[in-house]
């Protein structure tokens, strides 16, 4: 069965009133007032709710930008391979500062801890009255006979045993920087056990030994001590100690020159690469450097790829419809406009700090057609590739380096400095970092500057006075882009001031409709009461009107 309708009582009553259908002329009254300041706020409404989602997906979009752009700055442009990847491996930490090639690497012996054993502990629960000294610095060896040389007098800690017990001493070793202690069952029968005791780091310099003060009791004492002999045992106690293994640089030539180091690892041989020392071998292995081109490609579509996905999603929603009405959602919208202006802006400023000229887009193979959307022309991208490969790298790595192979630049990961080229001069006794002022002391010979403006930098010159000198301090795209998209989803930033306010809107236009609903219902109930009065009298008015119209009809009867 269908609804059935609800009956109009009021018509109905009012029959005999004006004739009207008064609810609808009630219904039609109040809409003509009602309805056009609906319509107005719901249209806003519609507005507003589709500006905020607009900023929702322009958000979205901006995280994903970011990303894109985080994952490109850890992309790689060289091929690195090792002939022997067990001993050797080599892996690129600066892009802009590596330059391609093969190196040799051979006779190589890896850098050592210190590794020191105790043997011969029947128990773990023995208490020891040992009162020892421990001093750090390095063992030197002289036709089979050790001596210790202390590195510092300060690099010195005391330990008291006394009333310990084994594993509470090794507790007690472990608590120090410097030192790492374990217990080991050499049987597996816990009849026989060994303290371990090694260095955290490798290095020459970096070995120990442990030493009695002659408090303790001479016996336990003993026990700790390291011998002057790495392969001496100390038979009189029952039990022996020995250097498993003394700390040692790590050694190796590098293109026939000897070269030795304190780490396996080392950071400072290769420009722009590090170095692993795996194992040690003898015969010559060849570490290679080389450009990739593919990869660079790779990554310069990439580029193109997230600069045109970002382009899309923005130019959407700031669309404007000239023929019509369907304007994007954010099309009037002053903050992404903004954005918009500055993401475009930004693709086609030049990449500086890399060397003497400026880098551009269109010197990478990226260009723009005439719908503003990028693409790579392949004859611009080859050229640049075979002539200065190296500007690619401002797309992902940011850039310190200076024109001088005697000078080096550092600077902490807080400092900042704008992007360029700066030229360090001597200005009669003063030095300059461009404009701001430059302090010199000696160091190695040579020149350490720093600099009050940028705190951070470090300069190094092998010389006193240095000649003129450039500095080139680079801020690639990929970093540009990521500040850029930072800023956009800053809480404080002009695009969350705008959700706000879009919002704070939203639930204006709410009470507003909400305030409309309640004049509806007012107003309806006015006409409603007062049609109602107006039927009520117009029946009355037609009642008296038959009953005068039924006298006179009477009358001229009785006259007849």
């Amino acid at each position: 069965m269908g609804e059935v309708a609800k009956p109009d009582y009021l018509s109905l009553v009012n029959q005999g009133g004006s004739g009207f259908n008064v609810s609808e002329l009630v219904t039609a009254i109040v809409a003509s007032e009602i309805e056009p300041k609906r319509a107005m706020q719901t249209t806003k409404q519609e507005k507003t709710e589709n500006a905020i989602s607009g900023i929702g997906f322009l958000n979205s979009q901006v995280a994903l930008t970011q990303k894109n752009f985080d994952t490109i700055a850890t992309d790689t442009f060289f091929n690195i391979s090792s002939t022997n990847t067990s001993g050797v491996e080599i892996r690129a930490t600066d892009e802009a500062q590596i330059e391609p090639g093969n190196r040799t690497i051979e006779n190589v012996t890896l850098a050592k801890k210190m590794v020191f054993e105790l043997a011969g502990f029947a128990n773990l629960t023995d208490p020891f009255t040992a009162s020892l000294r421990i001093d750090f610095g390095s063992w030197i060896e002289n036709a089979g006979t050790y001596t210790f040389t202390d590195a510092d007098a300060t690099t010195q800690s005391s330990l008291s045993f006394t009333g310990k017990t084994v594993g509470e001493v090794v507790g007690l070793i472990n608590d120090m920087a410097d030192l790492e202690a374990q217990i080991v069952d050499t049987t597996g029968e816990g009849t026989s056990y060994s303290v371990i005791i090694s260095g955290d780091d490798t290095g020459f310099e970096n070995g120990f030994r442990i030493l009695s003060d002659g408090t303790g009791n001479a016996a336990n004492d003993a026990r700790w001590e390291t011998p002057t002999d790495p392969d001496a045992h100390e038979t009189s106690h029952s039990f022996s100690n020995n250097f498993s293994q003394l700390s040692s640089n790590a050694s190796f030539e590098l293109d026939g020159v000897a070269v030795t180091r304190k780490k396996n690892s080392i950071t400072d041989l290769i420009e722009g690469a590090s170095v692993e020392l795996k194992s040690e071998f003898t015969a010559a292995a060849t570490v290679g450097i080389s450009r990739s081109e593919d990869s660079v490609r790779q990554t310069v579509e990439d580029v193109i790829f997230s600069l045109n996905e970002f382009k899309t999603e923005i130019d959407r929603l700031t669309f404007i419809d000239i023929e019509g009405d369907e304007n994007g959602p954010l099309a009037m919208d002053p903050a992404t406009t903004t954005i918009k202006s500055n993401f475009k802006r930004l693709a086609v400023q030049p990449l500086q700090g890399y060397s003497e000229e400026s880098i551009y887009f269109s010197q990478l193979g990226i260009k723009t057609d005439s719908n503003g959307e990028y693409y790579l022309d392949a004859v611009t991208f080859e050229k640049t590739f075979s002539t200065n490969p190296e500007y690619f790298t401002a797309l992902k790595d940011d850039n310190l380096s200076t024109n001088s192979a005697s000078v080096t630049a550092s600077k902490s990961q807080f400092t900042r400095i704008d992007e360029g080229t700066y030229t360090v001069t001597k200005v009669g006794s003063d030095w300059k970092f461009g404009d701001a002022d430059l302090m010199r002391v000696d160091y190695n010979g040579g020149s350490r500057f720093t600099s009050l403006s940028h705190p951070g930098l470090v300069i190094i010159s092998a010389a006193e006075e240095p000649a003129d000198f450039n500095v080139y301090v680079g801020k690639s795209f990929a970093n540009k882009i990521d500040e850029m998209m930072t800023s956009i989803l800053d809480l404080e930033s002009s695009l969350a001031s705008a959700n706000e306010s879009y919002k704070n809107t939203s639930a204006d236009i709410e009470e507003r409709l909400t305030a409309l609903e309640k004049r509806e219902e007012l107003i309806t109930n006015r006409y409603t009461a007062q049609f109602g009065d107006m039927e009520k009298s117009m029946t009355q008015f037609n009642s008296t009107k038959s009953l005068l119209e039924n006298f006179i009809e009477a009358w001229k009867k009785q006259k007849n």
